[in-house]
């Protein structure tokens, strides 16, 4: 079961793109990419990458969702050897901007930026976050989940869970009722799998600025020991916390490439 050790505070690469801003103009952003380190992982998995909302369009004329460089940004920092090539990507929602990045919130479909990363590594699974669609979900590549209550087994003997959306109302996007958010939370954590991907996460418990549901939090305090990785909220630094037994990495803006821990480092 992976569990994280320790996080690189600085970035070691950054990407540009624009994304919505407050007051109806593009806002023009670099995007942090982080390393982390973890025990636990499978013996032969040299990274694994993890990110959210990725809310934004890349700079330049073809204006594609952020999550297509992002792919094509880690292919080239494996191949420059800055990073080992991923064997698996956990994406935790919100990947969609309008095309002319007018208003915050737009809500769309995701299916080429699930396309890209498919491309780039073995194993690809997500959740979608409240502002995400699927166009074409039968379409999905053989190497690509989205989850919305299931738990999978990737990379030989890594299970992993996920939940789809946010509590809220259930009348719009990927949105359901407390009681239905918690209930398929824990009919997930009940299988114990290794990482669980969910778009909305807990809050802190310790500090009370760091947003999230505190059901959600509870329910993983309580009833899991995995690795939690969630979006939806900013948190400053620092981004893990322990939530009894488990732990919960908050990779809202953010990629976070995930290696083994080297003993005695």
């Amino acid at each position: 079961m992976p569990s994280i050790t320790r996080i690189d505070p600085e970035p070691f690469f950054s990407l540009p793109h624009r994304t919505s801003g407050p007051a109806g103009a593009p806002l023009h952003n670099r995007l942090p990419f982080y390393r982390a380190y973890a025990t636990g992982l499978p013996s032969h998995v040299k990274s694994l990458v993890l990110t959210s909302d990725l809310q934004g369009r890349e700079t330049g004329g073809q204006n594609r969702l952020l999550g297509v460089p992002v792919a094509e940004a880690l292919v080239g920092l494996s191949r420059d050897g800055v990073i080992p090539a991923p064997d698996a990507v956990f994406l935790c929602g919100d990947l969609y901007d309008y095309p002319d990045c007018r208003k915050r919130g737009g809500t769309g479909p995701v299916d080429e930026v699930l396309q890209a990363f498919s491309v780039m590594a073995p194993e690809v699974v997500g959740v979608l976050g409240n502002h995400d669609q699927m166009e074409y979900p039968e379409a999905l590549p053989d190497n690509t989940t989205v989850l919305d209550g299931g738990v999978i087994r990737v990379l030989g003997n890594l299970t992993v869970g996920g939940v789809s959306g946010i509590v809220g109302n259930p009348n719009r996007n990927q949105r359901r009722t407390e009681d239905d958010f918690l209930a398929a939370l824990e009919s997930v954590t009940d299988q114990a799998p290794d990482i669980l991907l969910l778009h909305q996460g807990p809050t802190d418990p310790e500090r009370a600025a760091r947003r999230g549901d505190p059901g959600v939090a509870l329910s993983l305090e309580t009833g899991f020991q995995g690795l939690t990785v969630f979006g939806h909220t900013r948190w400053d630094w620092p981004w893990l916390i322990s939530l009894g037994e488990s732990q919960a990495l908050n990779v809202d803006g953010r990629v976070v490439v995930v290696l083994p821990e080297v003993d005695g480092v």
